[in-house]
């Protein structure tokens, strides 16, 4: 019986966590399940032995993710296994070190638990295999309110948030028998007085904070017309027909757009929107083909008045610089150089492990061939957080899932950047909520660093997004469009905390976490030590 009560656990938190995140069953996920998804998962971990945490942290890994990243399989139908056997690894780990955390604090020990899985999820984004989906506080995007105090604390204080509350239910639930039976008012406020009250603080901050926020005038603002192509390719085609169709549909959209909206001052087209790399192209001569593209370009680029922000594939071959990189292009017939092609570059820094970069070659070449997949080689990150001056606005190009990095992203912002513009193709997933998962991260670093952002995905989601969050303009998913929009940039922006101090919750959420549990060893220690010689004087003693 019990065996199946912890089954049951493991499929509700794993329902619980799926339903929190824009997917099958909720378009744009449910705020509500945000806040409850991590009670069962104590309540498991309470209910588990040292000896079975991992079991069970293992299973619901494999569950939870398999729920929520199911269209990895789009992409390799080896690759949602290889991932749900990643999180069934981390989350038996985490699992155990729970379990230790019950050992440890008894009665308090679900508090503890919740300050560890907000740890383990800022630890899950950092590194070589740093990935932000399923991060709790992402579950709170359509809440623009509480969005805010992303401002103050990144989306960390969002999931601590949620933390928290799952813990306050499952200590709840987990309390019911012991009150039940002589139930008196008194004992139950001493039992839940602090979380509640901590709770209610921090909802009363970010309430209050979050309606001052959205009606505080932003002061004078500069508009950029931004133009955002959705060209809606298949990343699974490949070939020069294939690469001479997108460069028409991207043209021939860009075209209908500069009709509509002839004041535009920016357009921006996907990740990767041109396949071929431009520069070594032209350099190279090597494909005629190949070459008359990119002269087209640059002769469509040279007879329009605006700045064109473009994905594509930039390999160098010089001796100083050899590699393939993920990048993001700047032409502007203001400022650069068109034959030969002269933009201005930023090359992706965080790379996808795996299908974009694996630093282990040397180490496992016989792995890193099979990653190959019949190419030469895989990207190189770059190594320049770039902000570009174009336009009368400074801005930054976060490639593919950069956007879902608020480190990253805050960089930028840092090095100047007023506004985002967001470069990404998820078409291979075929999967709208996969689309919509990014948009839910993209959300927050413009409420994190209060700038604006605008996206253009090859198949969605394409839009436009304001310094508080709030989505402007979106185009439908999976079909050719395009998004047209005056963005407001405040002349005299303000950094918010989060600029200036960057993830200064996790910090202190470690620190906590580290001075609790050594505090708490010490008292366990202290008490064995003065029990010691209680226990001799006991033996000694003659009856």
């Amino acid at each position: 019986m019990k065996f199946f009560y912890k089954v049951f656990l493991v499929i509700l938190a794993s329902l619980f966590f799926a339903c929190a995140h824009p997917g099958l069953i909720f378009e744009d996920g449910c705020a509500f399940f945000g806040f409850i998804a991590l009670a069962p998962v104590f309540i498991l971990v309470k209910k588990s032995s040292v000896r079975s945490a991992w079991f069970w942290g293992a299973l619901y890994g494999m569950s939870s993710y398999g729920l929520l990243c199911y269209w990895l399989a789009a992409f390799n139908p080896f690759t949602i296994y290889i991932g749900m056997a990643a999180f069934a690894l981390i989350l038996a780990l985490v699992f155990e070190a729970m379990s230790f955390v019950k050992s440890l604090f008894n009665k308090k020990s679900v508090y503890v638990m919740a300050l560890l899985w907000c740890v383990y999820e800022y630890l899950k984004t950092k590194g070589f295999l740093g990935f932000s989906y399923g991060i709790m506080g992402y579950s709170l995007w359509k809440s623009t309110v509480l969005l805010q105090s992303s401002s103050f604390g990144g989306v960390w204080y969002e999931s601590a948030l949620c933390a928290g509350v799952s813990a306050l239910i499952a200590d709840c639930v987990l309390s019911f028998r012991v009150f039940l039976p002589r139930f008196s008012l008194v004992p139950v406020l001493k039992r839940f007085a602090l979380p509640i009250s901590v709770l209610t603080a921090a909802f009363s901050f970010s309430l209050v904070y979050g309606f001052i926020r959205l009606n505080v005038d932003e002061g004078a603002v500069k508009k950029i017309n931004v133009v955002c192509v959705q060209n809606n390719t298949d990343s699974n085609k490949y070939g020069p027909d294939v690469y001479k169709r997108d460069v028409s549909n991207l043209v021939r959209l860009t075209d209908e757009a500069l009709s509509a909206f002839p004041e535009t001052d920016i357009v921006l087209w996907p990740e990767t929107a041109v396949v071929p790399p431009i520069e070594y192209n032209f350099a190279e001569k090597k494909d005629e083909g190949r070459y008359q593209m990119v002269l087209s370009l640059m002769d469509y680029f040279s007879r329009n008045d605006v700045c064109f922000v473009l994905g594509n594939q930039r390999t160098l071959t010089t001796p100083e610089n050899e590699g393939d990189y993920n990048a993001a292009l700047v032409f502007d017939r203001r400022k650069t150089g068109f034959l030969p092609p002269e933009p201005e570059v930023y090359a992706k820094i965080h790379l996808v492990p795996f299908t974009e970069y694996f630093p282990f070659a040397g180490i496992f070449p016989r792995f890193y061939k099979l990653l190959l997949n019949g190419d030469s080689r895989l990207w190189s990150p770059g190594s320049e957080a770039k902000v570009f001056e174009f336009r009368n606005l400074t801005f930054s190009t976060p490639i593919c899932f950069e956007d879902s990095f608020g480190n990253l992203c805050r960089t930028f912002v840092v090095n100047g950047a007023e506004c985002l513009f967001s470069l990404s193709n998820d078409s291979w997933s075929q999967s709208r909520p996969c689309q919509k998962q990014h948009l839910s991260m993209s959300v927050f670093r413009c409420t994190e660093n209060a700038v604006p952002a605008a996206r253009s995905t090859a198949s969605g989601v394409t839009c436009i997004i304001d310094g508080r969050g709030r989505i402007v303009s979106e185009s439908p998913q999976f079909e050719e469009n395009y998004v047209c929009g005056a963005i407001p940039v405040p002349l005299n922006l303000k950094s918010t905390l989060y600029t200036l101090i960057g993830d200064w919750i996790p910090a202190v959420e470690m620190i906590l976490l580290f001075l609790a549990v050594l505090i708490r060893v010490f008292q366990k220690i202290s008490v064995k030590i003065r029990l010691k010689p209680v226990e001799r004087g006991a033996g000694n003693k003659v009856l």
